[in-house]
């Protein structure tokens, strides 16, 4: 399987959890759709300059646990700063996936051959 199909199903079930949680009320507030952009944009630029952080991404405990981080701590944020924070999650979780989208519409770049 393709990892970017792979992330996305992922992203697909943490966004679903993230969700299940309780994210629905606080989509429209301003501050968790900009929390959740910059910070997913944030984190992808991490990935593109630190080939470290990429090759330590392909492995699977970590996915799932970073699975689990985001739907437990997105949890315990809920708790402790309010239900906006499940928002911003879902935000960013959204953005990630349209970077997902475009980056698979996009045709690989000639190899030079």
């Amino acid at each position: 399987m393709d990892p970017r199909h792979r992330d996305g199903l992922l992203a697909l079930a943490a966004l679903a959890g993230v969700f299940a949680l309780g994210a629905g009320g606080s989509m429209t507030r301003p501050v968790a759709a900009a929390v959740g952009v910059f910070g997913a944009l944030a984190i992808e630029v991490l990935f593109y300059r630190f080939d470290a952080l990429l090759a330590l991404w392909e492995r699977e405990w970590v996915r799932l646990g970073g699975l689990a981080v985001v739907l437990a701590g997105g949890y315990v944020l809920a708790l402790v700063a309010g239900p906006w924070t499940l928002a911003a999650l879902a935000w960013g979780l959204i953005t990630y996936l349209g970077l997902l989208v475009v980056s698979l519409g996009r045709r690989p770049e000639p190899r030079g051959e």
